[in-house]
């Protein structure tokens, strides 16, 4: 959490915000099950209408991710994204890309 603490910092907005991300962060890594407002809010001391209330308020998540991956790499020149579209629900037996999505969760294409 130090490196999330660390690029916040360096970040534009308010303290309250900070301390609700580092907040968030560590729910999300110790939660259980699914991760919703109600659910992430058994595992911290933030309430699931303050959840909500955060949410509401715009945060710059490319930003912090650049940060993080920048921090990652530490300088090395090549980089790749890779996004694991698994989640992604498909409708119909002639969806468009249906056999070129790897799923994850049943080890085989979704």
């Amino acid at each position: 959490m130090e490196l999330a603490a660390k690029i916040l910092n360096g970040l534009k907005i308010c303290k309250p915000q900070k301390k609700f991300l580092l907040s968030l962060f560590t729910a999300i890594l110790t939660a259980h099950g699914k991760i919703n407002f109600r659910n992430v809010s058994r595992f911290s001391d933030v309430s699931e209408k303050t959840y909500s209330r955060q949410f509401a308020k715009a945060f710059a998540f490319e930003a912090f991710n650049r940060e993080v991956i920048e921090a990652g790499l530490k300088g090395e020149s090549e980089r790749i994204i890779v996004i694991d579209a698994s989640f992604v629900k498909k409708s119909g037996k002639s969806t468009y890309g249906l056999d070129r999505f790897w799923n994850g969760c049943h080890r085989r294409n979704a």
